[in-house]
């Protein structure tokens, strides 16, 4: 209790009559004693022991909402969108919302045949002759008089010391550790500059990375721009090449889209001027989100430290990638890559791709790249997958189904057919049974997300086996989610209305 120092300072106090109150005891209203200021602290006491059962049970209920947080989390998803959770949410938040299991493969195959797989390791590849030149409009490599752009000639890169294009031994991937990572650009044998580097948003790499890429050539759009051409619905959880070379041809480019390169190839592009966009697998934190894809632009290389310079929308620009790491995960997609040029480049284009620009040449040395792999591991689930894209690329549909049916056996990743679509269509090829097999994995896709393609193939399927109007439902399922599918509003106009 404070005292003052000098009684006679104390404050008058007054009645409400205004008048000086006596020095007698202090009445209340009714003229009683007022009462003891004991009483009055133990009433507070009291009404401060009552909010204990509140506080108590108010952290029994955070506590009961905690512990059957994996039961009420993933229903989060439903109300908001993936893209908020995936940019805003902890990791460990988004891991029980998603009710992520990274162990998680797609359905394996009820039966499977082990000779017809095997046999395919042994099979001998095709001799085929190489495509015709470049039609004569197509060869135009270097402008008029005007002074228009000419494209030099490639320049030739030192091979790879190392084995090319396979690395048998294990890669640790340091992207969730090394978050200092940036390439020496004093190293580099080549560098490509003139990018406008963006950071992607959520679940946005495709969008995102052709937009730098396309910055390169002094075509600008933003990655919102690309993303509402390439995916209108932002929770598409992938954009294909061929969705990336569409978009491409609105701006006047043109788009090669290749397999099985090599890690020469993409230094013999670097060299030539043409940055070059490689879809790959991605799984920097293996127990925690597990296994998905990304692109990456790659913009340079160093032969000094082994490695290239990419412009890494999730990351940073000029991050480094050592060479085995590329191939480790790149092989997973077949060794896919895009490369962008205008009209007059396409004779120089030509020239680097060399024997693969022909179809039957290219998924032939992709086959013998893929036997050679299996014949060092047949455990690979991405080897024979790889082997059953090949195959159906070549139409040898019943080698290729084997071929799948064994990669589902050895187990891919859950995310696997968000992204890679070559087992949908050697089963549709089939047939029969496997029509229902479609069914199986593009309903096991749609569980975990909504996807035009998975919508799209369990469309083919259900028409193979009759039942149109579940097949027209299925099509308009994929072009509500996605209005710029083509194939699904071709497969649409195709069957009419009933």
């Amino acid at each position: 209790m404070a005292w003052f120092k000098n009684p006679g300072q104390m404050p008058e106090l007054r009645s409400h009559s205004g008048r000086k109150r006596s020095g007698g005891p202090i009445l209340n209203r009714k003229g009683g004693n007022l009462p003891q200021i004991g009483g009055y602290s133990q009433r507070r006491r009291g009404s401060q022991f009552g909010a204990v059962p509140i506080i108590v049970g108010g952290v029994m209920a955070v506590l009961c909402l905690l512990l059957t947080a994996r039961f009420w989390l993933p229903a989060v998803s439903w109300f908001i969108p993936d893209r908020y959770i995936m940019a805003y949410a902890p990791q460990q938040l988004q891991v029980m919302i998603f009710q992520i299991d990274p162990s998680e493969v797609i359905p394996t195959p009820n039966t499977i045949d082990e000779g017809a797989a095997m046999a395919l390791l042994g099979t001998p590849s095709p001799q085929t002759p190489v495509s015709p030149p470049l039609p004569q409009e197509e060869q135009g490599v270097g402008g008029d008089a005007s002074g228009s752009y000419r494209q030099p000639t490639p320049i030739a890169a030192a091979p790879t010391p190392t084995l090319t294009p396979i690395y048998a031994q294990a890669s640790g991937d340091p992207r969730a550790e090394d978050r200092d990572n940036i390439a020496d650009l004093s190293h580099a044998n080549h560098l490509l500059t003139g990018f406008d580097w963006i950071r992607q948003l959520a679940n946005n790499c495709g969008p995102a990375s052709i937009s730098v890429l396309m910055s390169y050539w002094g075509v600008e759009f933003t990655q919102e721009e690309a993303a509402a051409f390439l995916k209108p619905n932002p929770e598409d959880p992938n954009v294909s090449a061929e969705e990336i070379a569409a978009l491409v041809a609105t701006k006047g480019y043109h788009t090669l889209i290749r397999v099985n390169g090599d890690i020469d190839t993409l230094k013999q592009f670097i060299l030539a001027g043409y940055p070059v966009l490689i879809e790959t697998g991605y799984d920097p934190e293996p127990d925690v989100v597990g296994w998905t894809s990304h692109y990456l632009t790659l913009a340079g290389f160093s032969d000094e430290d082994q490695g290239f310079i990419a412009m890494d929308t999730y990351r940073r620009p000029n991050w480094f990638y050592p060479y085995e790491e590329i191939d480790k995960y790149w092989r997973q997609f077949n060794r896919r890559y895009i490369i962008v040029y205008r009209p007059d480049q396409a004779a120089a284009v030509g020239s680097i791709v060399g024997e693969d620009i022909d179809d039957t040449t290219m998924y032939t040395g992709a086959l013998t790249t893929a036997q050679l792999e299996l014949s060092l591991d047949r455990n690979d689930p991405f080897g024979w997958f790889n082997m059953g894209s090949s195959l159906t690329g070549l139409r040898r549909y019943e080698d290729a189904v084997s071929a799948f049916d064994e990669a589902r056996k050895l187990g891919l990743p859950s995310r696997f057919l968000w992204y890679q679509f070559t087992i949908f269509e050697a089963y549709l090829k089939i047939g029969g049974d496997y029509n229902d097999e479609v069914i199986v994995l593009a309903d096991d896709v749609l569980t975990k997300k909504q996807s035009e393609e998975a919508f799209y193939y369990k469309g083919m399927a259900y028409q193979a086996k009759g039942q149109l109007e579940e097949a027209r439902k299925q099509f308009r399922l994929a072009l509500r989610f996605n209005k710029n599918y083509d194939a699904a509003q071709k497969a649409l106009d195709a069957l009419g209305e009933e």
